[in-house]
């Protein structure tokens, strides 16, 4: 195996926020990498990051939540999911927004992955948790949103990330993270008999 060095080759000149807001800062920095050349690098950092979950019902099945996107300027089926607080606990925003969006409480939960979004120009990494053994209540969200839902099997939902119809990346990280995870065996015994 060839040996990798994974220090920092990056030296930094300058740092310079051209614009700050509420979400995020975009950074003008003057940079070096191992050739000494100076060159301009601007990047988004971070200020809140997503969280989302895939909540499987006691029959198998996942709520998906489906919502216009703005930016992306169409409809978009994906697993529910909101911003959390750079510093804040994912786990704790994950119940707040599977609550929110679903009504759902889960009594079980187990991070699927973690994934940088867009590694060469941002600073956002993604965790995604899968949620079972779930008691359902009364959704409550945003007076900003307006949120469909639709209850489709396991199966099917994974089947939605790999055609695009489920298009955000990290929900379909975490749903084919689970499948991978449940065709090799690799999850809780009280998950898999759901995922069956």
């Amino acid at each position: 195996m060839e040996h990798v060095d994974e220090a920092n080759p990056w030296r930094v000149l300058k740092e310079e926020t051209g614009y700050d807001c509420r979400y995020f800062s975009v950074r003008h920095d003057r940079v070096t990498l191992s050739d000494g050349e100076p060159r301009s690098y601007h990047s988004v950092r971070m200020k809140y990051y997503g969280v989302c979950v895939v909540p499987v019902d006691r029959e198998g099945c996942v709520t998906l939540i489906g919502q216009y996107r703005y930016v992306l300027d169409r409809f978009s089926w994906e697993i529910p999911g909101g911003g959390a607080r750079v510093g804040d606990d994912p786990l704790d925003v994950a119940r707040a927004e599977l609550k929110e969006e679903t009504g759902c409480t889960a009594e079980h939960w187990l991070r699927i992955v973690e994934g940088s979004v867009s590694p060469g120009i941002s600073s956002e990494a993604v965790p995604a948790f899968v949620a079972w053994g779930l008691d359902r209540g009364e959704p409550r969200p945003d007076e900003t949103e307006l949120l469909s839902r639709r209850r489709v099997p396991f199966a099917d939902a994974v089947g939605m990330a790999l055609t695009g119809e489920i298009s955000n990346l990290a929900g379909i990280a975490a749903l084919l993270g689970i499948e991978v995870r449940r065709r090799r065996g690799d999850l809780p015994e009280s998950l898999l008999a759901l995922l069956k």
